[in-house]
C-alpha cells in the first residue's frame, strides 16, 4: 500500500484598492481559508506610495490553494473596491491559520481598548454635564417654588384686604337701608 504525500504549495496574494483596510477583508479571507482546510494562513494591512494593500500567504496542498485563488478572485467584502490581484509563489515562512486567529485578536483589541476608553471619558463627561443640568433644574425649580409661595401670600394680602373693604361696605349698605 502506498501512501500518496501532498506537497504543499506557498502562495501570495496582493490585493489593492481603496478601500480593502477597514473593511474586513482579513477577516472574510480567513474564513474562507478556514473553509477550505487551509492550515497556514497569514494576511496583513500596508500602505504602499499611498495606496491600501493587503497580503496575503498561504500554505496548503495545491488543491486547497487553487480553491482560495479562485474564492479570491470572484469574491471581495461588500465595501471594498478591488484595483488589482496579483499571485505569486511564495517561499518564507506562513504562521498557523490558529497563530493567525490570535494575532488578528490582539491587533483588534489594541485597536479597541483606546476607543472603549475614550467613550468611558466621553461618557462621564456627559453624565458630568447632565448632573450639572439637573442641578440647574432644581435651583430654577426653587427659585419657582419660591416665587409662587410669594406670589400666594401677596395674592391672599390682596385678596383679604379687597374682602375687608368688600364687607365694610356691605356693612355700610345694610345699615343705610335698614338691615342693620
Amino acid at each position: 500500500m502506498t501512501v500518496k504525500m501532498y506537497d504543499n504549495m506557498k502562495m501570495q496574494v496582493s490585493i489593492t484598492g481603496n478601500p480593502v483596510h477597514g473593511v474586513g477583508y482579513r477577516a472574510f479571507l480567513l474564513d474562507k481559508a478556514l473553509d477550505s482546510g487551509l492550515q497556514r494562513f497569514d494576511a496583513r494591512n500596508e500602505i504602499r506610495d499611498e495606496k491600501q494593500w493587503v497580503i496575503v500567504r498561504v500554505e496548503g496542498e495545491e488543491s486547497l490553494i487553487d480553491v482560495f485563488r479562485s474564492f479570491i478572485s470572484d469574491g471581495h467584502p461588500p465595501d471594498a473596491i478591488i484595483s488589482n490581484i496579483t499571485f505569486q509563489e511564495y517561499s518564507g515562512y506562513v504562521i498557523s491559520t490558529n497563530d493567525f486567529m490570535h494575532k488578528i485578536l490582539v491587533e483588534q483589541m489594541t485597536k479597541g481598548i483606546p476607543a472603549i476608553i475614550s467613550i468611558d471619558k466621553k461618557q462621564d463627561r456627559m453624565l458630568d454635564k447632565q448632573d450639572q443640568v439637573i442641578q440647574k433644574i432644581d435651583h430654577m425649580e426653587s427659585s419657582i417654588t419660591g416665587e409662587i409661595k410669594d406670589l400666594r401670600i401677596d395674592l391672599r394680602s390682596y385678596l383679604d384686604r379687597k374682602f375687608s373693604v368688600v364687607e365694610q361696605d356691605i356693612q355700610q349698605i345694610k345699615i343705610k337701608i335698614g338691615l342693620m
